[in-house]
């Protein structure tokens, strides 16, 4: 018998997704055979009625987040002055107490020793459940942001952050320091282990060769400003390739794939090439394909774009999330550049075609940071340390695991030993050249 370790997935903007893979990704690569691995949608997968309508509230906010002006601005600081984590716990555990049965029943009948988690609500359905049902569970979760807010369930569970900024602010929110770890971000690991150059990636996707490429995207349910920012770009009549990707919103894709065939009152200039998606498994491939990515904020989007090499144009900031993902990789790592008006981006994307110094310069910049690596090698550390010490506890009381195949590498315990310190990234900027930056381990 196997140690199981649970990753409950959850659909909550697509950047959850997106971490969450990276992560299963390299535990899998690293410690396979180890252990008895799952995964699941948490939320969905069995059916269980409240959960699934829980699931569903969840994703409207986040979409309200981006459609409705200001929301997101004042709910994550108006839920923190309320009481923050104490009153989402109310909130689940009181007034929508069936949906949170509903959760905790999903968890008891895959019976995991280890639960991953990378969301604030699916965290504390992990930590009752070990308060509950099973105190020998081990809860790790990871923030998927790259600064915290305060609906995080700080009570127990290992809780891993991806950058110094994020690791302040849980010692500020006052979680135990001996259960936080700093990890670099957790990246899509087919994005970090992309061989194809931009020609071949053009070429994949059938994207012309000789034309500056722009490609458009706003979450997964294209409700920020993206729109409007596309259709700035068509009226321009730039000789680009503009790649609009629609995500889940079948309004906008039915908009601009009709747009692109002639069929509506904006036309595409002839030196205008307009391709339009649906949500798509494998969006970096077209980052890659792009000199640049015009986006909202969200923090992996944007670092999807960065491994593959192509400078952002943020051009949205919803909320106190994606304004910590633009201090970083624009203000910070100098990896792109903001544009929060439809003029100024146009304008912006204009100039690069002129002169490309910029985006050869943050292209540079870009360079230095993926070189600090990728942290879902390192999180899948931490989980099999930390399932480690959970079989020796069990050891102790005379219940055997497979021992052989649980067995850890010294790199890995010494890794999730040292891990606490806050020391994963180095930034050094040059002031005189604001574009240039070092960054080291």
């Amino acid at each position: 018998m196997k140690q199981k370790i649970l990753f409950t997935f959850i659909e909550s903007g697509f950047g959850h997704i997106s971490s969450m893979e990276s992560i299963y990704a390299a535990l899998t690569d690293k410690f396979g055979d180890s252990y008895d691995i799952e995964r699941c949608n948490i939320m969905t997968d069995d059916g269980l009625p409240h959960l699934v309508k829980m699931d569903k509230f969840i994703i409207d906010q986040v979409k309200n987040t981006n459609k409705i002006p200001m929301f997101g601005k004042w709910v994550f600081p108006f839920i923190g002055f309320l009481g923050g984590h104490k009153l989402v716990r109310f909130f689940h555990r009181q007034m929508a107490v069936k949906s949170f049965r509903e959760g905790l029943e999903a968890l008891r009948r895959r019976e995991p020793n280890v639960i991953i988690t990378n969301h604030y609500f699916t965290n504390l359905l992990a930590v009752e459940y070990k308060r509950r049902i099973d105190p020998d569970a081990v809860v790790i979760n990871y923030n998927p942001d790259i600064t915290l807010h305060t609906f995080w369930d700080k009570r127990d569970g290992i809780f891993v952050v991806n950058s110094e900024m994020a690791y302040k602010k849980a010692l500020k929110y006052r979680f135990k320091p001996e259960l936080l770890r700093c990890v670099t971000p957790c990246v899509n690991m087919t994005a970090e282990n992309n061989t194809l150059t931009r020609a071949q990636l053009r070429d994949k996707l059938g994207l012309p060769q000789d034309k500056f490429t722009v490609v458009v995207a706003d979450g997964g349910y294209m409700l920020g400003r993206g729109p409007k920012l596309a259709r700035a770009l068509i009226k321009s009549k730039l000789p680009i390739t503009l790649c609009i990707i629609a995500g889940k919103n079948d309004k906008r894709l039915k908009e601009f794939t009709e747009i692109a065939e002639g069929k509506r009152r904006l036309k595409v200039s002839p030196e205008t090439t307009v391709k339009v998606y649906p949500f798509l498994t494998n969006a970096y491939e077209l980052y890659g394909a792009a000199d640049v990515f015009l986006t909202k904020g969200g923090p992996n989007a944007v670092l999807d774009s960065i491994y593959m090499r192509t400078p952002v144009i943020i051009d949205y900031c919803p909320h106190v999330i994606e304004e910590a993902t633009a201090k970083l990789y624009v203000k910070t790592l100098r990896c792109g550049e903001t544009a929060f008006t439809k003029r100024k981006a146009v304008k912006r994307i204009r100039r690069m075609m002129e002169d490309r110094s910029d985006l050869d310069r943050y292209v540079e910049n870009i360079e230095k940071f993926v070189a600090t690596g990728n942290g879902a090698g390192k999180v899948a550390d931490i989980i099999a340390t930390e399932a480690d010490v959970q079989r020796k506890a069990y050891a102790a009381r005379g219940v055997e695991f497979d021992t052989a195949a649980c067995a850890l590498s010294l790199a890995a315990t010494e890794f999730a030993r040292n891990a606490p310190e806050a020391a994963d990234v180095q930034i050094t900027i040059n002031d005189e050249a604001p574009a240039d930056i070092t960054v080291s381990k």
